[in-house]
C-alpha cells in the first residue's frame, strides 16, 4: 500500500527528531539541576531583566517608531516614485518593484504594531501619570502604523482600480480578498499555509521553552497556558474552516 510505504519512509525522521530533542531537553534539564547545585540566582536574573524592560520602555516606543515609519517613508516614496514614472509598457515588471516595496511597508507597520503593544503593556509597571505618557505615545504610534498602512492600499489600489476595501472598513480584509482574482487568492491561500505551518512550530517550540524557563524562574503556568490557547485557537480554527469548505468541494480537504 502507498499509505503505509510512505510511513515507513517518515517514521525513522520522526523518531530521529524525537531522541533530538529529548537529548536536548535532557541536557537543558542537567544544566538548570546544576544551576540549582551551585546556586544559580534566578529570582535576581528576572528581576534585573525587568528593570532593563522598565529603563527602556520610555523611549522605546519613539525611538522604535522613528525607524520603522521613516523606513517605510522611504520605501512608499519609492514605490510610489518607481508607479508614477510607469510609461506604459512592462507592467508587471513595474507593478511587482512597486508591490514589493509597499509589501515591506506592511511588515514593518506590523512590526511596530508588536513593538508597541508590548512596551505599552509594561507600562503597567509605572505610575498613573507614566501610564498615561506611555498611552499617549501608543496612540500616536498606532495613528502612524495605520497611516502608513493607508497609503499602501490607496497606492495599491491606484495601481490595481479592480482592488475594492478601506483600511478603515471593519470588514476590510472580507472586501479586499473578495475583489481578488484566482491567481492572487492561491498566494493568499499558500502564504496562509505557510503561516499556519510555521505558527504550529513556533508554538510548540514556545511551549518547550516556557516550560523549561518555569523550572529555572518558577514564573507559574499562565504563559504556558496562554500560548496553548493560541496554538488551541489556530489548530481549530483552520480545521473547522476546512471542514466548513470541504462541503463546498467534491472530496475531503484535510489540511486543506
Amino acid at each position: 500500500m502507498k499509505e503505509k510505504s510512505e510511513n515507513r519512509k517518515a517514521l525513522p525522521k520522526f523518531l530521529l527528531t524525537l531522541l533530538i530533542a529529548g537529548f536536548i531537553g535532557g541536557i537543558v534539564g542537567g544544566i538548570i539541576g546544576i544551576s540549582d547545585v551551585f546556586g544559580l540566582n534566578t529570582a535576581s536574573i528576572a528581576a534585573k531583566a525587568n528593570q532593563l524592560i522598565q529603563t527602556i520602555t520610555p523611549w522605546a516606543i519613539p525611538a522604535t517608531s522613528v525607524v520603522t515609519m521613516g523606513s517605510s517613508f522611504l520605501l512608499y516614496r519609492s514605490a510610489k516614485k518607481q508607479f508614477g514614472a510607469w510609461d506604459g509598457e512592462n507592467e508587471d515588471e513595474a507593478s511587482e518593484g512597486a508591490d514589493s516595496r509597499l509589501q515591506w511597508v506592511l511588515l514593518l507597520s506590523c512590526l511596530q504594531l508588536l513593538v508597541g503593544l508590548f512596551f505599552f503593556a509594561s507600562a503597567s509597571y509605572y505610575e498613573l501619570t507614566g501610564i498615561l505618557y506611555h498611552a499617549a505615545v501608543f496612540l500616536v504610534s498606532m495613528g502612524f502604523v495605520l497611516f502608513a498602512q493607508q497609503k499602501v492600499i490607496d497606492l495599491t489600489r491606484q495601481m490595481n482600480p479592480e482592488k475594492k476595501g478601506s483600511v478603515y472598513d471593519m470588514k476590510f480584509q472580507e472586501k479586499w480578498l473578495g475583489s481578488c482574482d484566482e491567481a492572487e487568492r492561491q498566494q493568499i491561500g499558500q502564504a496562509a499555509f505557510h503561516a499556519y505551518a510555521l505558527t504550529s512550530k513556533a508554538c510548540l517550540w514556545m511551549w518547550l521553552m516556557l516550560m523549561l524557563l518555569n523550572m529555572m524562574f518558577g514564573f507559574g503556568m499562565m504563559p504556558v497556558f496562554v500560548v496553548l490557547v493560541v496554538w488551541g485557537v489556530l489548530q481549530v480554527s483552520y480545521t473547522l474552516e476546512c471542514i466548513r469548505m470541504s462541503k463546498k468541494t467534491d472530496g475531503p480537504m484535510w489540511r486543506c
